[in-house]
């Protein structure tokens, strides 16, 4: 049997307003709803039906492959920051999600602590949202980091008020797009109804606005919520704010993870990734858009990522309970890395450096 379904239930065009006369980051919430009670009548309509033999209408495949080619067109031809890097990062997020998927199939029914992994697991709005989030998360990413934007006075950054400039620009410009009438069909089949729209677009500017892992102001708010959801009992919360809380949490930390994949992954896997980002921070220093060497500190500052950002955040997708054998994997690929890292980056650092430089030389010829 296959199950057709319906891109809208009449053929008036979705129109509602978002982002008026603010910023993504203004949107930013502490709990999104997610499944369960929260969960919305087109997605749950599709709970019963097995996925594989769900087909959708000719017209939103046709425009979500459209959509998904004009997104890869958009991404820069970076030496990091490019649409490879969008697809590494995208099937990250499926992997992570896939398992929360199977920790919610092997919880017990006694296991009501972590109930939340079920909110996630049957909703297939706030599933697709975080895939699509890793689609558009480095849309337009000039290859150069917040800081130098905000040094340059760039456009982006007076716009964005020089906070999470690249990440609301790619979030921007990609709802943008998806937003045009072009896409009329696809938007029904995410989103019928006002509720809907809102609810993607709040996951949509969480997820992504999350990839913005070196805003201070940012980074205290999410170990903040941190506390709040898993080391500590807050009193005020209901159980489904904490079902909630814990969830939005943990989607964004699948989004965070994802993007720094590389450093949790094989050894080959994390050089090739690491050589990239050297490639296109020197690039970006000796076209004058940045104000130091990296190769200067590029084998301290690994290792202090390491320390500092990738195992902790390791251990916290440990902590979730949520993701199984993916974590302990995440975990023990970083402090591997981490540890041949610390004996052959040096000489490393020096390869790098050496290639970079004979790339330099070959264009000038």
């Amino acid at each position: 049997q296959v199950n057709k379904i319906n891109s809208a239930t009449s053929g008036e065009e979705l129109a509602f307003d978002y982002n008026e006369g603010q910023n993504a980051l203004d949107e930013i919430t502490e709990i999104i709803p997610i499944g369960g009670a929260n969960q919305d009548l087109s997605a749950s309509s599709y709970l019963d039906h097995d996925p594989d033999k769900i087909v959708l209408p000719h017209e939103v495949e046709e425009q979500l492959r459209d959509y998904v080619n004009m997104i890869a067109c958009m991404y820069r031809d970076n030496p990091f920051h490019n649409f490879e890097h969008c697809s590494h990062v995208l099937n990250s997020v499926q992997k992570l999600l896939k398992r929360v998927m199977i920790a919610d199939e092997e919880r017990g029914d006694s296991d009501l602590e972590d109930f939340y992994t079920s909110s996630i697991a049957s909703d297939p709005l706030t599933q697709f949202a975080i895939v699509f989030s890793a689609l558009i998360h480095d849309v337009d990413h000039t290859g150069v980091p917040n800081g130098q934007l905000i040094k340059e006075e760039a456009h982006i950054a007076i716009l964005y008020n020089n906070k999470s400039v690249a990440e609301q620009n790619s979030l921007d410009l990609a709802f943008e797009i998806l937003m045009d009438p072009q896409y009329k069909e696809l938007q029904r089949c995410i989103f019928c109804n006002e509720a809907e729209f809102r609810r993607f677009r709040q996951l949509l500017v969480n997820v992504v606005i999350a990839t913005d892992i070196f805003d201070a102001d940012m980074k205290d708010l999410r170990n903040k919520r941190w506390e709040k959801a898993f080391q500590q009992q807050d009193l005020s919360l209901t159980r489904e704010d904490e079902f909630n809380l814990k969830g939005t949490i943990v989607l964004e930390y699948i989004m965070q993870a994802s993007d720094v994949a590389h450093t949790m992954q094989h050894w080959h896997v994390y050089t090739k990734w690491n050589e990239r980002l050297f490639e296109e921070t020197y690039s970006a220093y000796i076209s004058g858009r940045g104000e130091k060497d990296p190769s200067e500190g590029w084998y301290k500052g690994e290792l202090w990522f390491f320390d500092n950002y990738i195992i902790p955040l390791a251990k916290k997708l440990k902590e979730c309970r949520v993701f199984g054998a993916a974590s302990d994997e995440c975990l023990n690929y970083a402090i591997s890395n981490r540890t041949e890292w610390e004996a052959k980056g040096e000489d490393i650092v020096k390869r790098f450096v050496g290639r970079v430089k004979g790339q330099g030389k070959q264009e000038r010829k």
